[in-house]
């Protein structure tokens, strides 16, 4: 059996302004992102002072994270200009943007201390590599989150739909947590994320919304190992540089 996928330009979708609604849906987006990556930190919020995220796009993450005071200074990197998508962010004078060039990240080592990418690895080419380049610039922790779309549902039209947004890669909880690892990272924490009802619902209804958010929660609260392999979640994890081999 084979499958032929259509490509296109790699993260095409994303080389362009947004309209009102794509960047109304990435704003809601970030709240859920901003809200993973805190529980994960915890009480380590406290070490954290200056907050990079690599792959900002309309920046609304770090804005969000800025605007809950998780740090103090905040910087968001994209190799697309951010300055197209985050003119209704760029207020805060805690805040800046810088746009990546190259294949390296535009920092000295061990720069800050947390580095972020949310939603970001499954677009990128060179999975390790990227990884590694975080945890260059990352003084304390790294926090990483993808969508898990490999599953027992998955069908080839699924992973179609993905790539055209630029989906190039595909993870279960248990291959993620293997590209981490084989990265140099150390996962202190990796957990699976139901959508907010806000986000089941920005494409359907309300009613809809609050009836996928009780099932796939439902789900996840019974059983961690056994939800994923039936619906896709959002898996986050924190990690810091490995020290095997140090």
């Amino acid at each position: 059996m084979t499958f032929q996928f259509r490509t296109t330009a790699l993260n095409a979708h994303y080389d362009a302004v947004y309209d009102a609604t794509e960047r109304r849906w990435r704003q809601v987006c970030a709240l859920d992102k901003a809200s993973h990556i805190i529980t994960l930190l915890g009480d380590r919020t406290s070490q954290v002072g200056s907050v990079l995220e690599v792959g900002c796009g309309t920046g609304d993450v770090v804005a969000q994270l800025s605007k809950l005071r998780i740090g103090q200074a905040f910087v968001g990197v994209d190799v697309i200009d951010p300055g197209m998508n985050n003119d209704h962010v760029r207020d805060r004078d805690n805040l800046s943007f810088v746009q990546q060039t190259g294949p390296n990240l535009p920092f000295e080592d061990g720069a800050f201390d947390l580095v972020f990418a949310s939603h970001v690895l499954e677009h990128v080419e060179d999975e390790r590599a990227f990884l590694k380049e975080m945890a260059r610039v990352s003084r304390r922790y790294l926090y990483l989150e993808v969508p898990c779309e490999l599953h027992a549902r998955t069908r080839y039209r699924d992973l179609q739909t993905s790539l055209d947004i630029g989906h190039i890669n595909a993870y279960t909880p248990e291959s993620f947590s293997l590209t981490l690892a084989t990265s140099g990272l150390d996962v202190l924490d990796l957990r699976c994320f139901d959508h907010s009802v806000a986000v089941h619902a920005f494409h359907t209804s309300p009613l809809k919304g609050y009836l996928k958010r009780a099932v796939r929660s439902s789900l996840l609260r019974m059983s961690e190992s056994l939800a994923p392999k039936v619906f896709t979640y959002h898996c986050g994890a924190l990690c810091v540089r490995s020290t095997q081999g140090a």
